[in-house]
């Protein structure tokens, strides 16, 4: 499913410009990387995609129905292909793991339905395969509150397989792992990825795994778009800049600044 970012603008009640005018597009099987500093509007950008705030102007389009006057039947099947993996796990922790699991179909079948004791035979399967395919199934019983960050981010991919996705926005999946959990769930989310040809929107924050995994950098300088290329040719110099660059884009007396030098593709 392709996603197109199209001259999106964030505005807050209190008059802060979150995103200024922003466009970008992704393939399927496309892995893009978000960067930029703290503050350049790139949560803002996450909750915009997933629909956790509402955009001020522009378009979110996906699969060719722009999110923002669908109705919402439409609306509500689009969703249901969106997988979304957060930095915060966002389990029930006195649930257990399969059951976290389960409750990754509730956007297309009923809270009864998605219970351990009254899911249907098929689905109970389903999540068993997510969790084997995460290396988890042998802790299905357990409470997932037991478990470690990485072992819970695991099962956030896990829930989010059993969505059946076909899009997935990730928000600084690692960011609350060490390195080694982190460079094991960055392994394990981009390698589910790519067998099912799910196309992934992803922030981070640590350059070494951007490098890894990304295929394309977009790069955001105070809601606006710096840089958007293949992860080759963009260099080190260029990423040191967009993290230096921390300039508004108009200054606080509504005086127009200089913005930084474009990095063209």
């Amino acid at each position: 499913m392709r996603l197109d970012v199209v001259d999106l603008k964030k505005t807050y009640s209190d008059g802060t410009r979150a995103l200024n005018g922003l466009s970008f597009s992704v393939e399927p099987g496309e892995g893009v990387i978000i960067l930029g500093h703290n503050g350049c509007g790139k949560s803002t950008l996450m909750k915009c995609l997933t629909g956790i705030e509402p955009i001020t102007s522009g378009k979110i389009v996906l699969d060719g129905t722009n999110l923002a006057n669908a109705p919402s039947r439409e609306l509500r099947a689009l969703r249901q292909r969106i997988g979304c993996v957060f930095q915060k796990f966002n389990m029930v922790g006195n649930l257990s793991v399969l059951q976290n699991v389960l409750f990754g179909m509730m956007g297309r079948k009923s809270y009864w339905a998605c219970n351990t004791l009254t899911a249907t035979k098929a689905d109970r399967f389903h999540a068993m395969d997510a969790l084997d395919r995460v290396g988890l199934a042998h802790l299905a019983g357990r409470r997932t509150d037991t478990l470690s960050g990485g072992q819970q981010q695991r099962v956030a991919i896990a829930r989010m397989l059993m969505q059946d996705a076909e899009v997935v926005f990730a928000d600084e999946p690692v960011a609350s792992l060490d390195p080694k959990a982190g460079q094991e769930v960055m392994e394990l989310l981009w390698s589910v990825i790519k067998e099912r040809n799910m196309s992934v929107t992803c922030v981070l924050h640590q350059i070494e795994f951007a490098r890894q995994f990304g295929e394309r950098f977009v790069g955001l300088n105070s809601g606006e778009l710096l840089f958007d290329a293949p992860s080759a040719s963009i260099s080190d110099a260029d990423i040191e800049d967009l993290y230096q660059t921390k300039n508004p884009t108009v200054a606080e007396n509504n005086e127009p600044i200089i913005k930084p030098q474009i990095v063209t593709a």
